[in-house]
This record gives C-alpha cells, structure tokens and sequence, in this order.
C-alpha cells in the first residue's frame, strides 16, 4: 500500500489488497479522506484511541470489531457487518474498507467466509460504492486465496507494480497475485523463480517470495523465521530453502518425464512429498533407479 497519492476504486466493485503493516493502511486512508469527496467507511480491529493518531477521525467513520458492547463497536458477527454495510451503500457514495479478515476466518471458516464475500460482492455491484478487503496473506491458504481473488481482486497501484518489478528482476509485477495453473490432479503448478540476489534483499521481497512459494502449494514454513531475522541471516536461510524447492521442481518435472514407469500410490506419494519439501533425495534416488 503507498501513500504518495490518493487513487480511486472502482465504484460497484469488491477489491483486495495485501497490506502486512496496518500503518500504510492508515496513511493511505488518511490520504483518501483529505482527498476525495468519497464517505470513508473504516471497520476493523484497532480501537479509536490508536486511531486518533493516525488518521482524522472527522472525515472517516470508524467501526471498532471487538466482542465489548459500545459506541461505533462492531461485533465481529458477519450479519452485524453485513447490515452496517447494507445500510451505507444504498445511499450516496463512497469506500467501505473492511480490516480483519484473518480474525473473521478464525471465527466462522474460510467457506462461511467466502460466502460472506460472495454476498458483499453482489451487495455493491451497480452502487456508487467501493470495498476494500485488506488482508495479510499470509493467514490464508492457497486454495482459498485463489478462490477469494476471483470474488475481489487485488487492487494494484501503478508505482507499487514498478516497485515489485524493481525487486523482483524479470519476473513479472503481478506474480504475487495471479493463481498459479494446476496440473491433472489439481495441483498448483510449480514454476521455476529467479533466484533473489542479495544485494537488496529485504523483508519486504522475502515475503513477496514466500507467497509466490505457498501459492504453488509448497510448504515452506521452513523460511518463515527469516522474516524476523536480521538481513545476513535472512538471507541465508531464504538459499537453504530456495535450493529445495529448485530439487523440488526438478524432480516434480522428472516424475511428469517418467510417470508411466511409475504407481498410481509412488506419483501421489511424491508429488505430496515435493510440496512438504521433505524426502527429496530419496523421491531422487527413486527416479535414477528406474
């Protein structure tokens, strides 16, 4: 999310952004209220007293989503949240941004939450109103992001793709966001990244790798902790990992080669094995024998 200029949504559509720090959020919505005629509808999980140092309160209205019974609270109910929204849209025009997701899937399910979106998605289409679902994309998996960003897609900004094009050399800006194919089985395809260099290696690009690896199906919580680590030892646990899921897709493209050498229960067996990242020489020694 970037804060250099205000940019208008789409009126009658659902979006998303993936935003990991609420304080971008903030600066962008406080940008949007000093620079539109829009009404700012904001919904989420900070109390106001945090949020009266970040935004002006006068001009966005604020819903706190808490358990506690008060004033411009919000349970965290999705038929409460759905009757606020429902009373906003049918009148002038606006943004609705609704914080929390990670929460409300926690509460209700990733289906009942889908279906939630569906609904908001039918609710806003042919009004003068926008939603925005913000979200850390990380909480969710890949299966059900796929399907959420059919129902909101993300909501990219012009400079953002220069910047994710910067950090990520030849691989395309919207990497990040696009469902990767899948193959017979229904598996996410897996795709063979550029390696991330370490000059300018930061966070930010780890995490952006870390979801283009969980969007194929990978399992590589192996390479969390290095977003908590300073950049040298960030860097070299991202190499241990990116060096198995380069095997990993070497040997995923060597069983495709030879699956008629191979059992039905020896593909499925490997082809689980290479997205936990685990047993790779032995699925190796498997393929040489053969």
């Amino acid at each position: 999310m970037t804060v250099d200029e205000p940019v208008t949504l789409e009126k009658g559509h659902l979006f998303s952004k993936e935003v990991t720090d609420e304080n971008s959020l903030l600066g962008w919505l406080d940008l949007q209220s000093q620079s539109t005629n829009d009404h700012i509808v904001y919904i989420s999980r900070t109390p106001h007293r945090r949020l009266l140092n970040e935004i002006d309160v006068t001009k966005i209205e604020t819903y706190w989503m808490t358990h506690r019974a008060g004033k411009a609270h919000i349970s965290p109910d999705l038929e409460q949240i759905h009757a606020m929204i429902q009373s906003r849209i049918h009148n002038h025009h606006g943004i609705i941004v609704l914080e929390g997701l990670e929460w409300l899937v926690s509460l209700h399910g990733e289906t009942t939450l889908l279906n939630f979106i569906r609904t908001l998605r039918d609710d806003v289409h042919r009004t003068q109103w926008s939603i925005l679902l913000p979200l850390d994309e990380l909480a969710f998996s890949s299966i059900w992001l796929a399907r959420f960003k059919r129902e909101a897609p993300a909501f990219v900004i012009q400079n953002e793709q220069e910047i994710v094009q910067i950090e990520l050399g030849d691989e395309p800006p919207t990497a990040p966001t696009v469902p990767p194919q899948v193959n017979e089985e229904g598996l996410p395809e897996l795709v063979m990244l550029n390696k991330l260099p370490n000059i300018g290696f930061t966070r930010v690009i780890l995490r952006k790798r870390i979801l283009q690896w969980r969007r194929m199906g990978l399992d590589v919580s192996e390479v969390e902790p290095a977003l908590h680590m300073n950049d040298d030892e960030a860097y070299n646990l991202y190499s241990k990992v990116e060096e198995k899921v380069r095997t990993a897709v070497e040997l995923e493209r060597a069983i495709e080669a030879n699956k008629d050498l191979l059992s039905a229960s020896e593909l499925t067996t490997s082809k689980f094995r290479i997205r936990q990242l685990t047993g790779l020489d032995e699925i190796r020694s498997t393929l040489e024998s053969i």
